[in-house]
């Protein structure tokens, strides 16, 4: 026969979000919310110079517009 109990389970939640281009705080909507941005996450791999890195960016969505908008390709 089993008996269980309850436990808490900890875990890591997002508390608070800057764009890494013009530095802003991404404003929380809701506790588990905020507004919208781009998050990229990019881990590299073999033949690069970076092989084994992981880069993440979150961008505000001023920034992105001003950044897409730099493209000589349009998104």
């Amino acid at each position: 026969m089993r008996k269980y109990k309850a436990v808490p389970i900890e875990k890591e939640v997002i508390d608070e979000v800057y764009c890494n281009i013009c530095g802003k705080k991404i404003e929380k909507v809701s506790p588990n919310q905020f507004e919208d941005y781009l998050h990229i996450e990019k881990l590299w791999g073999y033949h690069s110079k970076n092989d084994g890195k992981k880069d993440e960016i979150d961008v505000c969505q001023a920034c992105y517009e001003k950044w897409i908008n730099s493209f000589k390709i349009s998104v």
